[in-house]
């Protein structure tokens, strides 16, 4: 079920896991490191379609926000510094505004319930934002191209404190910048 601005409310079947419209499972994946996962489509995926829909699981946090979220939902880092990491790895930052100054590019995302979190980066992906860039045969890790997330300094900063890199680095870091 999604919840829009106006009130309406969207219902959707998910066949497997929250947030997905077409059967997937998560799997462990080991080449990204030890107890990382990925999604895995479970039936062929048509070049088009559309695999997961943004539900009110993403919780939306503004950047001012974010330490006082973490210490009060996570804790201190220096009880729970892996569990800060495996936040802020699976959450993300929407693509800038055009001109950089829109409302969204000062919220982190983070989508706890939510099987989207497991999407890996690959510099040849086969998803997007908008659905399937190509076929997808059973068996398939489902992957994304981060580099199109935002990459505002302010989520640079929290990333770095934490260690962890933010998508936009990610993507680099796989293209070899």
């Amino acid at each position: 079920m999604s919840l829009f601005q106006d009130g309406s409310i969207e219902v959707h079947h998910f066949p497997t896991l929250p947030a997905f419209l077409c059967r997937v499972e998560i799997r462990e994946t080991e080449q990204y490191g030890q107890g990382h996962k990925g999604v895995f489509a479970l039936e062929p995926i048509p070049s088009g379609t559309k695999f997961w829909v943004w539900t009110q699981r993403v919780l939306k946090i503004h950047h001012e926000e974010l330490e006082n979220y973490i210490e009060t939902h996570i804790g201190n880092a220096h009880d729970n510094i892996e569990a800060i990491r495996l936040f802020l790895r699976q959450g993300f930052v929407l693509p800038p505004s055009k001109n950089g100054t829109g409302e969204e590019d000062h919220y982190f995302y983070s989508n706890p319930n939510d099987a989207g979190r497991f999407m890996n980066h690959s510099n040849s992906p086969n998803c997007g934002p908008d659905g399937a860039l190509r076929d997808i045969q059973p068996g398939e890790e489902m992957t994304m191209d981060y580099s199109f997330h935002g990459d505002p300094q302010w989520y640079q900063d929290i990333c770095a404190k934490y260690g962890v890199l933010t998508e936009a680095q990610v993507a680099r870091e796989a293209c070899g910048e």
